[in-house]
């Protein structure tokens, strides 16, 4: 996980592989498609126009860059993009925002034109936005390379990548993803961007091993054997329909409400200098938590106690928020993917939500804190019953509770998600191949963070606003994670409380990476 300005590519030729504008204007009177965004394609939808219209920056796409060996023949590569496209009903789509006016019946299996625009939803500023999904019909599809000199420096490569990225990938218009590489006679990157719309961070992923079984497919003048992908447009169909059953009598739409209204909202428990409703720009760290064995050191410690290896990292953020923010219980936002079904494990989509989680950090009875067993056995019973909520909307239980939406970035709230990346198909090759997975970061007002586990580490990564409080505080608690965490790994005292951080101690080269150019 590479933010943008942290990355530091290959200097050389660079070929871009685009669309051919006759394409891109057939796919603008590309027809209506009746299946409205998913809830969570249209939540992106209205903040990127609100963002828009009130001319806060953003960074709505997510993007891939990786080495091939050799100089890559550029009209395999392209033809292999072509049919990646192919592949995924839900890039071959983009959406259209029009006035919220009823309208007569198109004869679509949605009914009216307001059902099939997502029933007029508000956008978060308050404007009320019908938004049309289109799609482009495959005989209209093209890619093409286009040669664009040499680029003598790694950073003039970074600044055009941060230009086609910014420009190229656009929800409300299509093609909402571009593609490029630069030339080497010994290795070859090529990189990749889309609109979070259509991708997320582990979807990102899986083009890396799809893209080269498909190029290589293309020089051997063979046929690439890959798994079917399935829809996101299905899949974001059935989500809308599942999020038109809840009520504000559903028991995930209370046990959600139960959790807005049992305390205060999630927060990092360090001060962080940021007014509310304000935002800065961002700030981010990067820090190694377990080595291979360590991890699965974690993992076994865990799972006696009925937590899995994300129940093990939110037990220990409970030490820290309970060390450091005084508090008894631990609430928090933890990440989920929503690919429950063997169809969707290679699709292309934004397959993930929010779960709310919370559990005790201290005894009911004596208030001291946890035994780790306690705790562990807290966070896993904890994160247990919020995964119950994956397929609960949280969209939906605001609208249901009268919770507004806000427009601008001091709406996000801190957010954890864990990702096992060796799950991924080609995820060995990653670290030979140079993959990264390409993010850039917007204003913040609290603390993200993404913990990945790779073959041979895990690590996590942060953003957070760039203040100097946060600047100070920030790496505190991240010094003191990485000490509980690995405290849990060797097993900890199992009849004993966590003791406090003066019992731990860092060992000697490990460093927290500090990136003050992800804004």
């Amino acid at each position: 996980m590479t933010f943008l300005s942290e990355y530091v590519p290959q200097a050389g030729e660079l070929v871009e592989f685009r669309v051919p504008e006759e394409a891109v204007e057939k796919a603008r009177r590309a027809p209506v498609h009746p299946v409205p965004p998913s809830p969570v394609q249209e939540n992106h939808l209205l903040r990127y126009l609100a963002n828009l219209r009130a001319g806060r920056p953003q960074s709505p796409w997510v993007g891939l860059a990786f080495d091939l060996p050799g100089r890559i023949d550029t009209a395999a590569m392209a033809a292999a993009w072509k049919k990646w496209a192919l592949r995924h009903e839900t890039v071959l789509t983009w959406f259209s925002a029009e006035p919220d006016n009823p309208a007569p019946d198109r004869g679509t299996p949605g009914g009216t034109r307001d059902e099939v625009a997502a029933a007029g939803p508000a956008a978060p500023d308050g404007v009320r936005t019908a938004l049309i999904r289109h799609k482009v019909a495959a005989e209209d599809v093209d890619i093409q390379p286009v040669p664009r000199g040499e680029f003598a420096s790694p950073e003039a490569v970074r600044e055009h990548l941060r230009e086609q990225f910014g420009s190229g990938t656009s929800p409300m218009a299509w093609p909402p993803f571009t593609a490029g590489a630069v030339l080497g006679e010994n290795s070859s990157t090529v990189y990749f961007a889309i609109d979070h719309a259509h991708s997320d961070a582990y979807s990102v992923l899986l083009v890396f091993d799809e893209l080269r079984t498909l190029y290589r497919a293309e020089v051997e003048g063979t046929e690439a054997v890959l798994p079917e992908a399935g829809s996101y447009v299905e899949a974001g169909a059935l989500e809308r329909e599942r999020a038109a059953t809840l009520q504000a009598d559903s028991p995930g739409v209370r046990s959600w409400v139960e959790f807005l209204l049992s305390g205060p909202l999630p927060s990092f428990p360090l001060g962080l200098g940021v007014p509310a409703g304000e935002t800065r720009p961002s700030l981010s760290f990067e820090l190694d938590l377990l080595t291979a064995d360590e991890a699965d050191a974690f993992a076994k410690v865990c799972r006696p106690h009925g937590a899995g290896f994300s129940a093990g990292l939110l037990a220990a953020l409970g030490v820290l928020h309970r060390e450091l923010g005084g508090r008894e219980v631990y609430r928090g936002l933890s990440v989920v993917h929503t690919r429950n079904e063997p169809r969707w494990l290679t699709a292309q989509g934004w397959f993930i939500n929010l779960v709310p989680v919370a559990f005790p950090l201290t005894g009911e009875e004596d208030g001291r804190p946890l035994s780790l067993p306690g705790l562990l056995a807290a966070a896993g019973a904890g994160f247990r019953g919020a995964c119950k909520l994956a397929r609960v909307s949280p969209l939906r239980v605001a609208e249901l509770a009268g919770l507004p939406l806000q427009s601008d970035d001091s709406a996000v709230l801190p957010i954890v998600s864990y990702i096992d990346g060796r799950h991924a198909q080609g995820s060995r090759d990653w670290a030979a191949a140079n993959c990264n997975g390409l993010y850039d970061s917007s204003p913040s007002s609290e603390v993200m963070m993404w913990v990945n586990r790779c073959w041979d580490r895990t690590y996590l990564k942060v953003t957070c606003p760039d203040t100097p409080e946060a600047r100070v505080n920030v790496p505190r608690f991240l010094d003191r994670l990485q000490q509980v965490v690995r405290w849990i790994a060797r097993g900890g005292d199992a009849d004993a409380a966590l003791g406090p951080a003066t019992e731990f101690s860092v060992p000697a080269g490990d460093k927290i990476r500090a990136n003050t150019g992800a804004n």
